[in-house]
Order: C-alpha cells, then sequence, then structure tokens
C-alpha cells in the first residue's frame, strides 16, 4: 500500500489525542473546538510537518493508524513511521547543508538525518538482548578478581562509557563520509565536516581522539604491559579535551589498583564484542547493557528503591504524565540522571529544557555527569545533601522528577537529621498559621525522611509547575503524627494533583508496590491545564507489568501500559475528569479525602483491595505480631499446666 494521507491518519485519532499533537506544537486552536478544526490546524501547518507529528505519536497512536488500514503493526516506531508514509523500503533521506556563513548549530537537517537513524525503542524487551546483557553482566563478575564488589563498579563503567562514546562517534563519522562522498548531497566532497565538532554536536555526540577510540584501546592498548597505566592515560586524555564536561569525572584508577591486567584487558575484549556494531542496533544495545550494569550494581549492593538506578518504566512513566517540553526540569536526588535523559528523549531532542540536579555521593554525581555528557547533554549537577546543603536554592522548577532514598532515617538511632532543619527553613513553610495567627511550620518526622522529600519537592516548584516523584507506599496513609499533618496541608491546600499506585517488582530489590506522586502549582487553571480545584486522580495500576523474560524478581511496563496511565492523567489536567474505571481509575473530592481520614490508599476511591506493605510500617507491624506471639506462647504455657494437670487428675 502506498502513503497514508496525512488527513485520512490524523481521522484515526480521537479528539483528545488531537488535542495533545496541537498542544505540542503550539498551534491556534482551542480544547472547545471540533474534531475537524484540529485535523485541519495539523494538516496546514507549516509548524508541524507530516513526519514530524507521526515521531510525536505514540506507539499505539500509530498502530492504530496501520491497524486501520490494514498494515502491518509490528516492528519499531521509525519502522511503523516509514510504513504509513509508504517508504518503507525508502533510503534515507539526506540532510540539506548549510551555508558555511550561518552557525552549524542552526543545521536541524542534520539533527533530523540523526532522529531517522538513532536506535528505535523495542515495544518490550527481547529474549536476545536480556540474557546478552545477563551473560556479560556474568562475565564481568567473573572478572572482578581480587576487586571488592562495592569498588568494582567504577572499574567497569569507564570501560562502558568509552566504549559508548565511541560507538556514537563512529556512527556520526559513517555517516557523514557517506554524505561526502554522494554527489546528490550537500556535503558531497566537503572533507572539512569529519572534523567539524558542531557536525557531531548537532548529533548529540562528540568527537573522541584518536587515541581515546575503542579501536586503539583493543589493537594497542589491550596489548601493551602497562594497560593500566595507559587506559588511566586515556581517560586523562578525555578529559584534557573536554575540561568544561569532564574535569574530575574521570579519575586515574586503574594503574593504583589490585586488578590484574589480564582481567582488565577480559573487560575490553568483553565489550568489543560485534552484537555491539551490527546494524540491529549497536548503540542501541550499549545503551541498553550500560543501564543493565548500573542496575545490577545498585541491586548487588542492595540499594533499596535505587540509589542511584531508577528502572525505565518508572522513568518513563512520570516523563509521560508530565509532558515536559520546555522549561527548567530538576532533580534534587538525581542519582545517574536518568529523569534528565528521558525528558530529552521525550521532546525528541528540542533542546528546550534546562536540567538541574544535585547528589550527594560523590561516585552517583560523576555517575550522572557522565550519563549527561554520553547523551549531548548539558547540565547544572550539583555536589551537596539535599537536606542541610540545598544547591539549588532559589530555583523553581517547572517540572521537578525524582526517585528520592525511600524511609530514609527509619533504621538509624538516631534517623535522618530533622533536628538539623531550622524551623524557619522555607521549606516547612506551607502558609499554615496557628490559632493566634502565627506562622505554624510543618512538622517533621525524626525517624523518616519521607515528608521532608515530599516539602523540598513542592518548595522547588515555579507558579505552574509540576513535581512528579516515587514514593514509598505506607506515606498514603501512615498514621504518625508529623506524617499525617504534612500530607493534610498537602491536601487540604490543594496540592495533590494525582497518586499512582504501581506493581510490585518494578525495582529488584523491592517487592513491594511503589506509589507515584504528582503534586501541581496549576490546578487553579493556570498555564494552560484545565481548572480542576479540590479534586484528585487516583490510579490503581498493580495489576500492569510482566516478568522480563528469563527473570522471576523483577517486571517491567510497556509502552502501551505506561500510554495507559500517563493519557488518563493528561486527560484529567488537559480536558476534563476521565471516565471513572472501576479498579483502575476515579476522581475524588477533597471531602471523599477528608473522609477517609486523609487516606491517599487509590484502592479506596477505585473499588480495589488496599495493599499497603513497606519498610517504613515494618516495624511497628513486627513489634504487634512480635507482643502477639509473646502473649500466645504465654497463653500456651498456662494452657500445658491446665492440660498436665488435668492429666494427673484423670490418672488418680
Amino acid at each position: 500500500m502506498g502513503k497514508i494521507q496525512q488527513r485520512n491518519a490524523l481521522e484515526v485519532l480521537n479528539k483528545q489525542r488531537l488535542v495533545e499533537l496541537a498542544r505540542g506544537f503550539e498551534l491556534d486552536v482551542t480544547a472547545s473546538q471540533p474534531k475537524d478544526d484540529f485535523i485541519e490546524a495539523l494538516s496546514g501547518s507549516r509548524r508541524a510537518s507530516y513526519e514530524k507529528i507521526l515521531d510525536a505519536m505514540t506507539m499505539v497512536d500509530l498502530k492504530d493508524i496501520c491497524s486501520a488500514y490494514d498494515l502491518n503493526v509490528s516492528g519499531a516506531k521509525q519502522v511503523l513511521i516509514d510504513r504509513i508514509l509508504g517508504r518503507e523500503d525508502a533510503p534515507v533521506i539526506k540532510p540539506e547543508k548549510v551555508r558555511k556563513d550561518q552557525p552549524v548549530k542552526k543545521r536541524t537537517a542534520s539533527k533530523q538525518h540523526m532522529k531517522k537513524n538513532k536506535p528505535q525503542e523495542k515495544e518490550e524487551p527481547k529474549n536476545g538482548i536480556v540474557e546478552l546483557t545477563k551473560e556479560l553482566w556474568q562475565a564481568a563478575v567473573t572478572l572482578r578478581g581480587s576487586i571488592e564488589p562495592s569498588d568494582y563498579k567504577r572499574y567497569v563503567l569507564p570501560i562502558i562509557f568509552l566504549r559508548f562514546l565511541s560507538l556514537r562517534y563512529e556512527k556520526r563519522r559513517a555517516q557523514l563520509e557517506k554524505l561526502i562522498a554522494d554527489p546528490m548531497s550537500d556535503y558531497f566532497q566537503d572533507k572539512g565536516a569529519l572534523e567539524d565538532p558542531d557536525e557531531y554536536k548537532a548529533a548529540n555526540t562528540f568527537i573522541v581522539p584518536e587515541k581515546a577510540r575503542w579501536q586503539h584501546i583493543v589493537n594497542d592498548v589491550a596489548r601493551r604491559d602497562d594497560v593500566k597505566v595507559q587506559m588511566d592515560r586515556i581517560l586523562k586524555l578525555l578529559e584534557d579535551t573536554y575540561p568544561e564536561k569532564l574535569r574530575g569525572l574521570l579519575p586515574p584508577i586503574y594503574a593504583g589498583s589490585n586488578m590484574d591486567p589480564e582481567n582488565l584487558r577480559g573487560l575490553i575484549n568483553l565489550f568489543s564484542k560485534e552484537i555491539f556494531e551490527s546494524d540491529q542496533g549497536g548503540e542501541d544495545v550499549i545503551g541498553r547493557v550500560y543501564e543493565y550494569f548500573i542496575g545490577e550494581f545498585a541491586s548487588s549492593e542492595g540499594k533499596r528503591g535505587g540509589e542511584y538506578f531508577t528502572p525505565s518504566s518508572i522513568v518513563k512513566t512520570l516523563v509521560a504524565m508530565l509532558e515536559p517540553k520546555r522549561g527548567k526540569v530538576m532533580d534534587p536526588c538525581c542519582g545517574s540522571g536518568g529523569m534528565f535523559v528521558q525528558s530529552d528523549t521525550f521532546t525528541n531532542h528540542n533542546g528546550r529544557l534546562s536540567f538541574y540536579g544535585q547528589e550527594s555521593k560523590d561516585f552517583t554525581y560523576r555517575l550522572c555527569r557522565m550519563n549527561l555528557f554520553i547523551h549531548g547533554l548539558d547540565g547544572d549537577i550539583r555536589m551537596g545533601n539535599s537536606y542541610f546543603n540545598d544547591q539549588h536554592d532559589k530555583l523553581k522548577a517547572d517540572y521537578l522528577l525524582a526517585n528520592p532514598p525511600f524511609n530514609d532515617g527509619s533504621k538509624g538511632e538516631n534517623g535522618w537529621g530533622a533536628d538539623r532543619v531550622s524551623n524557619k527553613d522555607p521549606r516547612l513553610d506551607l502558609g499554615m498559621t496557628d490559632d493566634e495567627g502565627h506562622k505554624r511550620p510543618m512538622p517533621l518526622s525524626k525517624r523518616n525522611a519521607n515528608t521532608m522529600w515530599i516539602l523540598h519537592f513542592l518548595n522547588h516548584l515555579a507558579p505552574g509547575g509540576t513535581a512528579g516523584f516515587v514514593m514509598a507506599t505506607g506515606e498514603l496513609s501512615n498514621s504518625e503524627t508529623a506524617r499525617l499533618e504534612v500530607r493534610k496541608a498537602l491536601v487540604d491546600l490543594d496540592f495533590v494533583d494525582c497518586v499512582v499506585q504501581l506493581t510490585s517488582k518494578l525495582f529488584a530489590q523491592v517487592q513491594v508496590p511503589c506509589i507515584l506522586w504528582l503534586l501541581s502549582r496549576n490546578k487553579d487553571g493556570s498555564a494552560g491545564y484545565r481548572k480542576r480545584t479540590g479534586e484528585i486522580l487516583f490510579i490503581d495500576a498493580r495489576k500492569l507489568g510482566s516478568l522480563f523474560p528469563g527473570s522471576r524478581k523483577q517486571k517491567f511496563l510497556s509502552d502501551k501500559e505506561i500510554d495507559n496511565i500517563a493519557s488518563v492523567y493528561r486527560e484529567f489536567k488537559n480536558n476534563r475528569r476521565p471516565k471513572e474505571v472501576a479498579g483502575f481509575c476515579s476522581v475524588a473530592s477533597r471531602e471523599d479525602i477528608r473522609g477517609n481520614k486523609y487516606a491517599l490508599t487509590p484502592g479506596r476511591y477505585v473499588g480495589a483491595e488496599d495493599e499497603i506493605d513497606d519498610a517504613a510500617s515494618f516495624e511497628a507491624r513486627f513489634l504487634a505480631l512480635k507482643n502477639k506471639l509473646i502473649a500466645q506462647f504465654h497463653d500456651s504455657a498456662k494452657l500445658q499446666e491446665v492440660i498436665v494437670e488435668q492429666i494427673r487428675r484423670l490418672s488418680q
């Protein structure tokens, strides 16, 4: 079948999706206009080409269009787009070249060229990739030798980093070489483009110095007796080449370590597998491996909730709900920076987002900056403890995305340090007053920092902004005085926008469900959103998710499931109250919440069974069960005495 005409393709989508697409391209239409007006605006827009509109659609949208016209619905996103455009087997369109007197950073065609060729995300994990990553992980573990498990990541991740950089550089260079050799290309015979840094920046990558390229590492460095010294020199070379971005991120670690040189060579050989260079996604494969290794390091060290790694299903869900398009994005516990990378991906790398983060641990701080560098992103990432040393204390963000450490302070004798936070700290001021009209700061739990994080997030929200973050399940209904008072204030002051309960096992080390909270400063209808004063959307998504192929302990959410969750919230904040779906979603009023003693468990409002089971409430439940068991032992002993006495009497 040939190309599906643009109007026919748009006709397949419902009005809500057309509204969202029109908003994304900032078209001059309002939600009250009929569906045909949106089709007309999208079809006639110079700003939004047919292909750009298709690229902005979800996988579900594209599959619906293909299905409506009896086209194959399998394949990655770009495959579906090509199928709709009737060019499934068409060659890649070459970018136009900008005149020499124009700034190269405006070569949008080069970015478009990269977008067409970037690896596309799969609808769900494939067995081949999963097995490969497991195989690589096990092989890497066997090469650990005498290195402590907690330190091993410091030696492995720089090698993956070098491999990732080289792959991105080699791919872009190959594209440029092909264009330079093509008489029909505007790049024809322009060999200077091969050494033009802006040509690589336009593709979100960088020129890698020759001695730091993977082929040099494999063919020369790995064969030398001083391989450990040479690897340190390569890391130093990269830092010196890009000092503003990499200074302090790649310290010399190999020469002074007790790592066996043969094990280092083994790691280099391990990441030289041909699979990384295959046409079926060399760069995508190494990206998946990088993500997998970060997750496994977190898992092997028992990091609860993912101290520096948040599973991609959760990151994608939060980003799809918040829809960051332009403005400031903040993550005050940014870990490896996954929230920033996914936000940039969501915008198709439009360059309209700026990123601000804070991280308290040195290695994780460096990991985040490396991750941003790999993806060609800039960010203001700072070191410091967000509780006591807020490095962005004046920043107000349009979007805040975070996965804070769950229940911090619940295990230690001294808690998390609540006594170090002054009552005059602006984060504790929600405008509440006592009976005499004096300001009343929010109380803090000494043994649990969850509410400190929530107040911290809210304080950093700009007017019209939204925060989406992961939180322990128990925070929905915990009755501890300080935590309950904060939850009451958030509800009464109308900051709580949406609560989503996810399935269990999304984190490798946390088997219970986790919660997504969304707090907003736009429920009054500001910033172009629907007025939803006094309304809170509840979504119970515990039934969604599947186990990774070959795994019995960790689940993922498919793209369709993520869209099912996100689309309900988008309808809620943009257009109307979504239709109630028993057991899945419902909108409750503040009066409903107060009637349930301010419990925010979705199951209470969507008609599903509550499931509260987290580490914060474990201690209290364990103590109660222990006391009950001791009492039963006591009763058992007394009963045993009675039975023995009865037997004695019968035998007389």
